[in-house]
């Protein structure tokens, strides 16, 4: 494994006496430490009459001279030790700072001319881990990673230390990045999957590189929606593909806020270097209509998340360098989330069971062997885009606008086509409203205007009013056709993907206040037609 390689710090000569001029001729290093076999250690003579500031400075340039030691961003006291393997110890007092001081400084301490010992008061090490003196001659870090990770100009990080600037100081524990210019292991394991369209496919793929630059858009990264048509299809494949070599966390489905708060704050508190977090297999109960949640919506919007709930430890806000990701099948995610997210929707045919793929198990055999390579082949078209001058997707529509536009340009560039193109029709998919929307626009004459009671009657005919307007308003008919004009009204020239038996039609619902066939000003609305094809028949 590669040594952390930081910007060397200078060595410190031994001091000329400010009072005299004259080199620091103190004899610092007894004869007995060459007899311990210690490693070559710098020598410091630590007067008791310099201010303690300078000492202190001084102490710690010397032991910032191996680079394996930070300071960490957030923090007013203590180090970080980095070691080569990647793990981490925090020194915060005394009796840990002691050590390491004793193992890479040959220490002398003098009062003037007069030899006071070699072992520093806890009072002195104490301060020391406290003050700016001390701690501002670390370089800062905001985390250390085993997996390489793009800088804010899309530099990918070197081993060692790598300064992206604030919130973006990594030091990167492994071996150079490796970088393929082809996707080959990448588009076995996309043809291995029963995705629903090419853009579910897509989508499959910008996940991957929205994961791979995790550290960007804070609260502003969709939520990887991995939904299927049955059990089995290969949802948490599809997140795990999408996690690539970063950790990732799972937790459960709460029905009550507080209750999937505490799962979220206690799991990541648990897994820090966790960089996806998964609400897997997300299901209602007999109460819930719709997979719904406040902290999952908030969360994902927040560049600086409040993380506290009882029993999780104590409150604190973290940066949002988080990829949430929500698998289900039996239920049907809120108008919110889905706002929030990347849809990818699998659809096999036939019993998943008797599947056969040519590349085998895709989760528990393709991917853990071809890890590696699929995330060089992932690099490799991050580094086609940089070189093709990094252009953003114009065209790209999503709430999160910022990420869009840079995955979009990534995907376009390396010739991916359909990023997004599903949005809409998932959201009339997976919103019971907006499908109700859909079914009814679908049902009812194109390019007409219609009274309210009339879409009441057909959407009550059709089943779907229930789902349609909430409880309170289904009592009597007045109250379901004043609800119906209020789900109508709030969705009003927004675009649904409609199927029938033969055709798939792209409608947009209008309103509009007028004196109809010479009738008093009333509302009507109507479903304009964007776009009609009709549906093949199959061969026989």
């Amino acid at each position: 494994m590669n040594q952390l390689s930081v910007v060397p710090m200078t060595r410190i000569e031994p001091e000329k006496d400010p009072a005299t001029n004259h080199e620091d001729t103190r004899d610092f290093e007894s004869s007995d430490h060459e007899s311990l076999n210690l490693p070559d250690r710098p020598p410091l003579v630590w007067d008791e009459q310099r201010p303690a500031a300078e000492n202190y400075a001084r102490l710690a340039r010397l032991l910032t001279q191996q680079n394996d030691l930070f300071r960490v961003s957030g923090h007013d006291c203590g180090i970080m030790l980095v070691r080569s393997d990647g793990s981490t110890k925090t020194i915060t007092n005394a009796a840990e700072l002691a050590p390491l001081i004793v193992d890479r400084v040959s220490l002398s301490i003098y009062l003037g001319d007069k030899p006071k010992g070699t072992k520093l008061s806890n009072a002195h090490l104490n301060a020391m881990l406290k003050t700016e003196a001390f701690l501002s001659q670390f370089p800062i870090v905001n985390g250390v990673t085993k997996v390489p990770v793009y800088l804010p100009d899309f530099s990918l990080s070197q081993p060692g230390y790598n300064d992206g600037g604030e919130e973006h100081r990594y030091v990167y524990v492994g071996q150079q990045p490796l970088v393929l210019d082809t996707i080959d292991c990448v588009e076995a394991f996309l043809d291995a999957m029963d995705f629903d369209t090419e853009s579910d496919r897509a989508n499959a793929l910008a996940a991957c590189i929205t994961v791979m630059l995790w550290n960007h858009w804070p609260g502003g990264k969709p939520i990887i929606l991995a939904t299927a048509s049955k059990s089995h299809a290969g949802k948490d494949t599809i997140i795990a593909f999408a996690s690539g070599l970063n950790d990732q966390c799972s937790i459960s489905y709460q029905g009550t806020d507080w209750a999937l708060e505490r799962s979220l704050v206690g799991a990541i508190n648990y897994n820090p270097e966790a960089r996806v977090v998964v609400i897997e297999n997300a299901r209602l109960d007999r109460r819930g209509s719709l997979i719904s949640s406040a902290i999952i919506e908030r969360f994902a919007t927040d560049p600086n998340p409040f993380l506290f709930s009882t029993g999780t430890g104590p409150a604190r806000r973290r940066r949002n360098d988080f990829v949430l990701a929500i698998s289900t099948n039996f239920g049907s995610v809120s108008e919110d989330i889905l706002n929030r997210s990347l849809p990818i929707h699998l659809d096999p045919v036939g019993h998943v069971a008797d599947r056969v793929t040519p590349i085998g198990n895709p989760k528990l055999e393709f991917l853990p062997a071809n890890r590696e390579l699929i995330a060089a082949e992932l690099r490799g078209m991050i580094e086609r885009w940089k070189v093709a001058g990094m252009p953003l997707d114009e065209f790209a529509r999503h709430p999160f606008s910022e990420w869009a536009a840079t995955v979009g340009g990534i995907l376009k560039v390396n010739g991916i086509d359909g990023f997004l193109a599903n949005y809409g029709k998932r959201r009339v998919a997976d919103d019971p409203v907006r499908s109700s929307i859909s079914l009814l626009g679908a049902s009812v004459a194109a390019d007409e205007w219609h009274r309210a009671d009339s879409l009441t009657r057909t959407a009550s005919t059709l089943g779907i009013l229930k789902q349609m307007i909430p409880s309170n308003s289904q009592e009597t008919f007045e109250s379901r056709k004043r609800g119906l004009g209020v789900v109508l009204s709030a969705h009003q020239h927004e675009t649904f993907l409609s199927e029938t038996d033969s055709h798939i039609s792209v409608l947009r619902l209008e309103k509009g206040r007028r004196r109809f066939e010479g009738e008093a000003p009333h509302i009507r609305y109507r479903f304009v037609s964007i776009d009609r094809s009709e549906i093949p028949c199959d061969e026989s």
